[in-house]
């Protein structure tokens, strides 16, 4: 059913600005912010070329590349599930339709059979039904007519074509890849070199399958799997070698990312504390991605899209998210316990009062959220049959379409406040 919405220029940009979901993008390119900073503190004591001075034009690099690819990864997401979002768009548009018409019949009898202007009926519909033309999905715009399905390809074309042209002029400016120029320019060296060029590479590949062909990871159970790593703790392990490499000039194997020394070729390492660190953040994000996808478990069995949670169930998931928080704060304290020792790589970055009470006021609030989303997920829970009052209810319980809203708000804030951590510590002795 087409129903194409007449917008302006600006209207048409917002729109599309809405398919790409490109505020919400945010959260990989805040993981890397976060992986600059920890290697702009930890590294800088024993490798030449580090400085208190952060270089804003490598961290700007690494996030781009971050957030570029997670925009073209959503408008790809878009064009792919065009055909298993297609039945549930058309009963959108169809109701969106019925009700304008409805409005205009009200107002058409109200002026005693003269026909209303066209601005007063979406004014009457704007005020009953907030944006009448895009009050549904983002995704409505290549349903309803406005724009061709092929649109969303085509963005996502666009913004990874953009990526690729920032990566290869880094590239070109680097002594270390091109013969006309000094090695002694140390301060244009790219970050796309090494294990952050091949993550970089096997990422985008992974992403963009997600549910492009040829793998569609998220048709065949393994999306949640794969993004809850790319989105928190491969972003912010790409952040962390892609500055290294910027700053040092060193092109970093992948074999040092496993060395739990400073003797590596590179001098990059990550020791036990990093590794338990990254842990945490990842069981930390995979909780979050199965409350992203359990409220679709219905309309995925329907379009034939086999996702990670159609496979388990509700029920399971359920518990699956408690086990998976469960295992994210066991490592959350093993974290904070490991920051009583100096000897670890997170103590290089200053106090560890200041560490350790940043990840304090992160399970703060993420706590509370993942109690309220538990409470939610066990009322809504098709086995239980003992519903009880929502409104005397001690913990508030949440619909799943607002439980997504505040975890995917967690796990926003989370890089965010980590990063200002890292930037208010204190630089500590080195080791």
């Amino acid at each position: 059913m087409h129903d194409p919405q007449q917008l302006s220029t600006v209207g048409k940009v917002k729109a599309l600005i809405a398919l790409g979901r490109i505020p919400l993008a945010s959260e990989t390119p805040i993981w890397g912010l976060y992986g600059c900073l920890l290697a702009s503190r930890i590294f800088q004591f024993n490798t030449p070329g580090f400085s208190n001075s952060l270089n804003w034009t490598t961290i700007i690099q690494c996030m781009l590349v971050l957030w570029g690819t997670n925009i073209s990864i959503n408008y790809g997401n878009e064009y792919f599930d065009w055909d298993m979002d297609r039945p549930g768009m058309t009963a959108s548009i169809r109701k969106d339709v019925e009700a304008r018409e409805r409005v205009q019949r009200e107002l058409k009898e109200k002026s005693d059979g003269v026909e209303p202007a066209k601005e007063e009926v979406m004014d009457k519909v704007k005020a009953e039904f907030g944006n009448e033309k895009i009050m549904g999905s983002s995704s409505r715009i290549i349903h309803d007519g406005t724009f061709p399905p092929y649109i969303a390809l085509a963005c996502a074309t666009f913004v990874q074509v953009l990526i690729l042209i920032m990566i290869l002029s880094s590239r070109s400016n680097d002594p270390h890849l091109s013969s006309t120029l000094s090695v002694k320019n140390t301060g244009r060296f790219t970050p796309f070199r090494g294990v952050a060029l091949q993550m970089g590479v096997l990422c985008t590949f992974l992403s963009q399958t997600y549910v492009g062909p040829p793998l569609r990871l998220h048709y065949h159970g393994f999306g949640e799997l794969i993004s809850a790593l790319l989105l928190s703790s491969v972003s912010l392990l790409f952040g962390m070698v892609g500055y290294y490499t910027a700053i040092t000039g060193r092109s970093i194997p992948f074999s040092d990312l496993f060395a739990s020394r400073s003797s590596t070729i590179s001098g990059f390492y990550l020791d036990k504390q990093l590794w338990i660190m990254l842990a945490a953040y990842y069981f930390y994000a995979q909780a979050r991605i199965l409350i992203m996808h359990i409220h679709d478990i219905d309309a995925d069995k329907k379009g034939g899209k086999i996702t990670f949670v159609v496979r388990i169930g509700y029920d399971n998931a359920k518990w699956l998210y408690v086990i998976l928080n469960g295992i994210s704060l066991s490592f959350f304290g093993l974290l904070a316990s490991s920051l009583t020792n100096d000897g670890g790589l997170l103590s290089r970055i200053g106090s560890n009062a200041i560490v350790s009470g940043g990840h304090g006021a992160l399970l703060a609030f993420a706590i509370p959220i993942m109690t309220i989303t538990t409470r939610s997920l066990f009322y809504h829970s098709p086995t239980n049959t003992n519903k009880g009052d929502i409104e005397n209810s001690t913990i508030p319980i949440l619909p799943h379409a607002d439980l997504a809203k505040i975890v995917s708000l967690q796990t926003l804030l989370t890089p965010a406040i980590l990063s200002v951590v890292v930037l208010l510590a204190t630089r500590g002795p080195g080791s």
